[in-house]
């Protein structure tokens, strides 16, 4: 599965990437509208639509250009595995979870915002779709990217977790972060990864 716009060379999911992007930028460009969209859990309950855009804001342009690089670059890795609809709808339902996840597990964080957590659940949405296709197919050569990208992240994320809901300080972002919800983001991407491969595993089984 690899969708392209009719007359265009570049994949349908990496078309929404760009765009996804390009939204994160031109939001970054507009500092007065941040403080309405970043993730406040004391204001959730009369400002629900912070569960999505939290995701969207960002501290800063060094933030903001990190992210949508990253947002790209998975997009186009994981093309074949994760169409248009997939990746839009892993992103929407992961920032949901994890926006739920930091109010009720982690109170004591009371303001978030960046997209890392959904980049988090797209990376590992994208690599147990690309694993299971591999299983699928029987090629135990093109499983070893995303078992090393699925083993090597889960690593990082639980290397970085400082425990409780301490956030602590980055240097390249010259803020502190926030790691609990790249922890969200992995079991919300791991769960839909799953998901998404069942679904073309049944697709198979009824077409073959």
């Amino acid at each position: 599965m690899n969708p392209r716009v009719p007359g265009r060379g570049l994949p349908a999911p990496l078309l929404a990437a760009l765009a996804g992007g390009a939204l994160i930028l031109l939001l970054q460009a507009l500092p007065a509208a941040l403080p309405a969209l970043e993730y406040r859990r004391a204001e959730l309950p009369a400002e629900p639509w912070r569960l999505l855009t939290g995701h969207l804001v960002h501290l800063g342009w060094r933030h903001a250009l990190v992210n949508a690089g990253a947002w790209l670059a998975l997009a186009l890795l994981f093309a074949p595995y994760l169409d248009t609809k997939r990746q839009l709808l892993t992103l929407a339902l992961a920032a949901t979870f994890i926006s739920l996840g930091l109010a009720g597990w982690y109170p004591s964080i009371r303001w978030y915002c960046g997209a890392s957590g959904t980049l988090h659940a797209l990376l590992f949405a994208g690599a147990v779709a690309a694993l299971g296709a591999s299983l699928r197919s029987r090629s135990a050569r093109s499983a070893l990217i995303p078992l090393a990208l699925l083993v090597g992240d889960a690593i990082r994320i639980a290397l970085e977790q400082p425990g409780g809901a301490a956030t602590p300080f980055a240097a390249w972002l010259g803020a502190t972060t926030v790691p609990q919800a790249h922890l969200l983001g992995a079991v919300a991407g791991t769960a839909l990864g799953l998901f998404w491969a069942a679904r073309a595993r049944r697709r198979r089984e009824i077409s073959g």
